[in-house]
């Protein structure tokens, strides 16, 4: 899957700030940016002894489907709907088993067992499950704005940290190689100093395990309504396009475009999929978050994409689903008179159209 990241660099920690902006925000302050030049702590952390096996360059970067084969997605998803309960608008209670009775529903949830952990007073980097395409990181005693960096070779990604000690959970989406975790705290203004940092080798277990799982951005546990939802809608379908098609159309058909959230939304937001859900609203981002969750949760791998789309000329938010035997699909949208073709469920909910999909950002 080729990312197109060349301009990921010179976009920081301001992307999240353009991509609100983009959905109809007002202009925010820009944020703080842990991509400052404070020098590396003294407290960085050694690598752990063991070695990861010899990194595959190409792993994410060869998988994107054809464009037959994106055709051929197309027209199953414009026949008639499948027998699902796609559009029944109800949500099941976060009871912790499906809507379809069937038992209990399983996630790729993540977990920070505590076998390689990387710590320094309040600083925690637990390494323990880099193969199954994460990180998880957590930092107390300071009231300090916090931002967490992880780099890998020339791409770095920033994110907001929280001060409470609560471990989150970050992607390692750049694919295989040694990749450092920083935690950044806020000394003035945009000023960062560095808390804590390690660096550890990452060998995915598979190209699609960073997606296939919460993370801050696509957050969710087995007793979220957006997984309840999920095992309704796809509790008849057969194959991942079915389950695709489902999620779809009723993403297209129940949540619509939060015009006043995306009017007063501000930089450090992130979605909440279950308050989506139950709002049946959402912006761009909410969009993308929530239809990552559900098709994650019936294990079909999806990214949520940021970059720049050319029916909004600005940033914007959307996904890829890959499929079996077919590739990567980008989910963007045409409307004709036959209805939505391409699913980025924001353009599909509000009728627009888009074509030109850059992606920048992947999580």
């Amino acid at each position: 899957m080729q990312f197109h990241q060349k301009p990921a660099a010179l976009l920081g920690s301001f992307l999240l700030l353009f991509l609100l902006c983009s959905c109809g925000a007002k202009p925010a302050a820009a944020g703080p940016s842990p991509a400052s030049s404070a020098p590396p702590s003294a407290a960085s952390s050694s690598e752990p002894q063991s070695s990861s096996p010899a990194a595959d360059p190409d792993r994410l970067s060869d998988e994107d489907a054809p464009p037959e084969e994106e055709k051929k997605v197309l027209e199953q998803l414009e026949a008639p709907p499948v027998s699902l309960s796609a559009g029944s608008g109800t949500v099941s209670p976060a009871s912790g088993s499906d809507a379809a009775g069937s038992g209990q529903v399983h996630i790729n949830a993540p977990a920070a067992p505590g076998k390689i952990v990387y710590r320094k007073g309040g600083s925690a980097i637990d390494a323990s499950n880099t193969s199954a395409g994460y990180v998880m990181i957590r930092q107390s005693g300071t009231e300090k704005r916090l931002k967490v960096q992880i780099k890998k070779g020339g791409m770095t990604y920033n994110y907001d940290l929280n001060h409470a000690g609560k471990y989150e959970v970050f992607p390692l989406q750049m694919g295989d190689g040694t990749y450092q975790a920083r935690i950044m705290e806020n000394v003035s203004g945009s000023s960062y100093r560095e808390l804590f940092s390690a660096s550890f080798p990452v060998a995915l277990s598979s190209g699609f395990a960073p997606f296939l799982c919460p993370n801050q951005y696509v957050n969710y546990t087995a007793s979220s309504a957006a997984v309840k939802k999920s095992a309704a809608l796809c509790a008849g379908a057969g194959t991942d396009v079915e389950k695709l098609k489902a999620v779809y159309t009723y993403m297209i058909h129940n949540i619509k475009y939060d015009y006043a959230k995306a009017a007063a939304v501000r930089s450090g937001y992130l979605p909440d999929v279950d308050a989506v859900l139950a709002a049946r609203k959402g912006i761009c981002f909410d969009y993308s978050a929530l239809m990552a969750a559900m098709l994650r949760a019936q294990n079909v791998p999806t990214k949520l994409v940021v970059g720049s789309v050319d029916a909004v000329a600005a940033t914007h938010s959307w996904n890829e689903v890959y499929l079996k035997g077919k590739g990567w699909i980008t989910i963007k949208i045409e409307n004709t008179a036959a209805g939505w073709k391409l699913m980025d469920a924001t353009f599909g909910a509000s009728g627009s159209a888009g074509k030109s999909y850059t992606a920048a950002r992947v999580y």
